[in-house]
């Protein structure tokens, strides 16, 4: 019963023990007790009744019961870190029982040798006890021994002897109603399927287990091992290390198995070393060292050792003595069988690389190379990564980057089968090491071009596909909406009193982690689209006229990469950790730009955007033309607001993630039908007032929801006019949420001075466009063949009145894009200018196809706003934003009903192809990965949305309106979102308050 109804077998324990029973069963009764007080309470107390129970054993004279007693203490001995008394024990009670009672001794011996790690020893006793076992018909102690068995197998990394062992295992189990035997059932399949590579599956099990766990009222600290060992292969390191210090600070309270507390010290040293933290990693590992030592687990105690030699590493401690130390480590490593051998001999190898030791790295790195061909993904990478490092060592660049590629590779196909966009952009962490490795290749040999391709090749990969699409989980939708059920009345509760409350905080966490976890399970449905980046597509896409500049990170410096022209040009500018400073400064200066009366601070921000340009573009910011620039940042600089650069401040300038999704975004077609919807959050402090305004411009009086008849219809309201007083939208500390408030301006003209053009030759810096037919400025002679160099015709293209280039056209005389369908009513037309017909699909013209959707009040619902949301043209949605660091998925904007989160966004068939976010913080991310990042805006792209515009910082509410009413001005004249949003702060007056709110916005994409 103890392990069927833990607490029912307990209590009935004492019950008879109350009884005055005769010594035969009060030693079962004191076994209960023991037993459950080891696995879930005091190892003192459980020590004590087992003793108790062996000495009634004896005074029964029952050499079967004394034999049974013996291995349950003998169990509870080395959980204790008493090993060798453990054992001692064991010797005892297999020479004490006979036939079936020794079996299960046996049993238990084995899950001994297993704790210690001595997994030969552990199959051995197995081997003897299953056959016995199964011909007394005892199906619980077979299922029991048959799950341990499998444990072994995948320790050592069988994972198909292991999967056929639960599985017959999980058999036998159904036919019993022993629950905590079948939730261990669960959690070790769990563990299986992890050590498959489907962290998707094996997460998922986990919970399963836990919640069966969570009815029994056990303690889980096994689970929360194998749980804390999946969330650090899915990149969640932070979160294994939280929920192995509460575990152990929770198996301290009840005074817990000592073994257990050794296991959680070692998952606790590796959680912190992937988070960076080497100096926990030290201390964690060294006291679970010491732990092992003394409880003679040397299999882990190994494992101990790799895990501390790596943390000294990291914390800079690199020496010949770590090379021997790690080197040992993989030979005993080796000797076990674990599969984590190549993992210490790969950092015996990078340890005696950075000291120079050439001889000594080829030899540890070809051992672990070996793994490059087989085994689970990570493993697999584990091996490319250290070919990788044995080539670089030799001089071939053309052995690192293929090693690289072929790791990469390895990684694309693992991180495609993880559903949650969150997995995916957290497990390009494992490839970091190998895109830099292959950057730094293609700086010394290859030219600006092939840098550019490896900047490409692990930059922004979560946006390269959509994300699962969430299934219609009941469980998943009910959490969802009373998450946002709670959340609105915590906001209520503090808008209102002014304080949080804690319950509605509480339940609002445990909702938010519930959410989480089941959108973790998501299992990939497809995988990649294979599809690589072609600079020669990009170049052609850019034409003459266009420049995207890809700024990449090497060695903590930044590389600008500037596209156009048909050619690809290198320049270094600043160190990445200046230009990481010098952005923060910029954001609290337009953080205190948004009140009113901080006028004095405008230069100090215009003085560190000069700065940043420095840092940023270096002799680059000379070279940009006179057209359109895309700029594509490293993820650990989504936060500078890059208008207020000087050499952008009047261009037309768009962000992407990377080259690839701007490409991406530039053929991207809108939706038929050209359906536009525009929604009003409540408790902004101008109301909104951009959105009646905007009903008018597309079209008249806007409808409510849609055109039903009987459907009420607004009128627009007007707007505040100059010279209305100004408030400030309330924030709470540390919380970026909503907009401030201030007048609205009047109007000025649009015209700007044209930036200088460069002169003819080849500007400073590095170029790959040809001298001559035969010859590359910058390119090694090992590059592709094949690639080329800029247009093959011999025209080059115009340049459109919108600063686009003109795209080819056919023989059929129509340009490409261009429709030859008649022009009838379902044409669009283009309203500036004089000019009509239809449009170009990138050239932003606006489609007319009746009043917009117009959703406020009580009708700004969440599922109401989702619906119109779904494949419209055209979205606006002024609201509150809040921005989550600590938790990005759960970013929102806040609707009638409560908060509009990530993952609500992840559930559109398609989202809208262009939307406008006028809400603080809609333009912030957290970065993670090697490169990647999660928010609202990252959210939308992989989903159908061609261009966002979005705002990095708070903003004063009441001139976000006039800024907003000049773009949709633009969008309406068929201006592209970068170009409207241009000739927006160029319409602004040029007090502080405004140019701040201009600068603040950006334009993402290519729409």
């Amino acid at each position: 019963m103890v392990f069927a109804a833990p607490n029912e077998a307990l209590a009935r324990a004492e019950e008879v023990l109350d009884a005055d029973p005769p010594p035969l069963h009060a030693s079962v009764a004191h076994q209960v007790i023991g037993i459950w007080q080891r696995d879930f309470g005091d190892m003192r107390r459980a020590l004590a009744h087992l003793r108790r129970a062996r000495g009634l054993a004896a005074r029964a004279d029952s050499a079967e019961r004394e034999a049974d007693v013996l291995a349950t203490l003998g169990v509870a001995l080395v959980h204790s870190g008493r090993t060798r008394d453990g054992l001692a024990a064991f010797e005892r009670g297999v020479a004490r029982g006979t036939g079936h009672t020794r079996a299960r001794v046996l049993y238990r011996r084995a899950y001994v040798w297993w704790v210690l790690g001595r997994h030969g020893e552990a199959l051995e006793d197995v081997r003897r006890a299953v056959p016995v076992l199964r011909q007394a018909n005892d199906v619980i102690w077979t299922a029991r021994a048959l799950t341990l068995r499998a444990t072994v197998h995948l320790a050592l990394g069988a994972v198909e002897r292991a999967e056929a062992d639960f599985g017959a295992a999980e058999a036998l189990w159904d036919t019993t109603g022993q629950e905590h035997d079948k939730a261990d059932a669960v959690e070790s399949r769990g563990l299986a399927a992890f050590r498959s590579g489907d962290v998707p599956a094996a997460l998922r099990l986990l919970d399963e287990a836990e919640e069966r766990y969570a009815k029994l009222g056990t303690p889980t600290f096994m689970l929360t091992i194998r749980r804390c060992e999946v969330l650090m292969a899915a990149g969640l390191a932070p979160e294994a290390l939280a929920e192995a210090d509460a575990a152990i600070v929770a198996l301290d309270g009840i005074g817990g198995q000592s073994t257990r507390k050794a296991e959680l010290l070692l998952v606790a040293a590796r959680a912190a070393r992937l988070a960076g933290d080497a100096q926990t990693a030290i201390a964690r590992a060294a006291v679970a060292v010491r732990l092992f030592a003394a409880q003679r687990r040397t299999w882990y105690e190994t494992h101990a050792r790799l895990v501390l030699i790596e943390a000294r590493v990291a914390a800079g401690r690199g020496s010949g003595r770590l090379v021997a130390d790690a080197a040992a480590v993989a030979e005993r490593l080796a000797a076990f069988g674990a599969p984590a051998a190549p993992e210490a001999s790969l950092l015996a190898g990078r340890i005696a690389l950075g000291l120079g030791w050439t001889a000594d790295a080829e030899r540890h790195l070809a051992v672990a190379a070996r793994s490059r061909h087989g085994g689970p993904p990570l493993a697999r990478l584990t091996g490319w990564a250290a070919q990788a490092l044995r080539a670089r060592a030799a001089g071939s660049t053309r052995g690192v980057l293929e090693a690289c590629r072929r790791g990469l590779d390895v990684l694309d196909d693992h991180r495609m089968t993880l559903g949650a966009s969150e997995l995916r952009a957290r497990a390009t962490e494992q490839g970091a090491e190998l895109a830099a490795l292959a950057q730094r290749a293609s700086l010394v040999s290859g030219g600006p071009r092939r840098l550019l391709v490896w900047s490409e090749r692990w930059r922004a990969t979560v946006l390269s596909a959509p994300p699962t699409r969430p299934p219609a989980d009941p469980v998943l939708l009910s959490a969802m909406t009373a998450f946002r059920e709670i959340a609105a009345r915590a906001e209520e509760a503090r808008t209102d009193g002014g304080r949080p409350v804690p319950a509605l905080e509480r339940e609002q966490r445990r909702l938010e982690r519930e959410i989480r976890s089941r959108t973790l399970h998501m299992r990939g449905e497809a995988p990649g689209d294979g599809n690589r980046f072609d600079v020669g597509r990009l170049l052609e896409r850019l034409g003459d006229d266009i420049r995207l500049v890809e700024l990449a990170v090497l060695d903590g410096r930044v590389h600008v990469l500037l596209c156009g022209q048909g050619r690809v040009r290198r320049f270094e500018a600043g160190l990445l950790a200046e230009a990481e400073r010098e952005a923060e400064h910029v954001q609290a200066g337009l953080r205190r730009l948004a009140h009113p009366g901080a006028e004095a601070r405008l230069p100090m921000v215009e003085a560190a955007g000069a700065r940043l340009q420095e840092l940023l573009l270096g002799p680059a910011a000379a070279q940009l033309g006179s057209g359109p620039v895309v700029v594509v940042p490293p993820g650990r600089l989504h936060r500078v607001p890059w208008a207020l650069l000087p050499a952008l401040r009047e261009r037309v300038l768009s962000v992407s993630p990377s080259a690839s999704s701007w490409l991406r975004a530039r053929e991207t077609a809108p939706p038929p039908g050209g359906r536009h919807v525009l929604v009003r959050g409540p408790g902004l402090a101008s109301g909104g007032a951009e959105v009646p305004e905007l009903a008018g411009l597309y079209g008249g009086p806007p409808r409510s929801q849609d055109a039903r008849p009987g459907a009420r219809l607004r009128t627009p309201t007007s707007i505040a006019r100059p010279g209305a007083p100004t408030g400030l939208d309330g924030h709470r500390p540390g919380e970026a949420e909503g907009r401030t408030a201030a007048g609205t301006p009047a109007s000025t003209s649009n015209g700007r001075p044209a930036a200088p053009t460069p002169p003819d030759g080849h500007p400073a810096g590095e170029t790959d466009r040809p001298r001559d037919a035969g010859a590359r400025e910058g390119m090694s002679g090992d590059d592709r063949s094949g690639e080329t160099d800029g247009p093959t015709d011999a025209g080059t293209p115009a340049s459109t009145s919108n600063g686009r280039p003109a795209a080819p056209t056919p023989p059929d005389g129509h340009p490409a894009g261009e429709t030859d369908r008649p022009r009838d009513a379902g044409t669009r037309e283009v309203v500036s200018g004089g000019r009509s017909g239809a449009s170009d699909v990138r050239g932003g013209d606006v489609v007319r196809a009746g009043v917009p959707t117009v959703l406020e009040g009580d009708e700004a619902r969440v599922p109401r706003v989702l619906e119109e949301l779904d494949g419209a043209a055209l979205a606006h949605i002024a609201a509150h934003g809040t921005f989550r660091a600590d938790s990005p998925l759960f970013s929102s904007l806040r609707m009638a009903d409560g908060p509009l989160i990530v993952h609500d966004f992840e559930r559109l068939d398609r989202s809208p192809y262009r939307i406008i976010l006028s809400c603080c913080d809609t333009a912030r991310f957290a970065s993670v990965g090697a490169d990647e990042l999660l928010g609202l805006v990252t959210a939308l792209l992989p989903l159908g949305t061609a261009g966002v515009v979005a705002c990095s910082a708070p903003v004063n509410d009441a001139a976000v309106v006039p800024l907003m009413l000049a773009l949709h001005k633009g969008l309406n004249a068929g201006l592209s979102l970068a170009e409207a949003l241009r000739d927006a702060r160029a319409a602004l007056p040029g007090d502080a308050m405004h140019r701040a709110t201009g600068w603040a916005f950006s334009a993402f994409g290519a729409a």
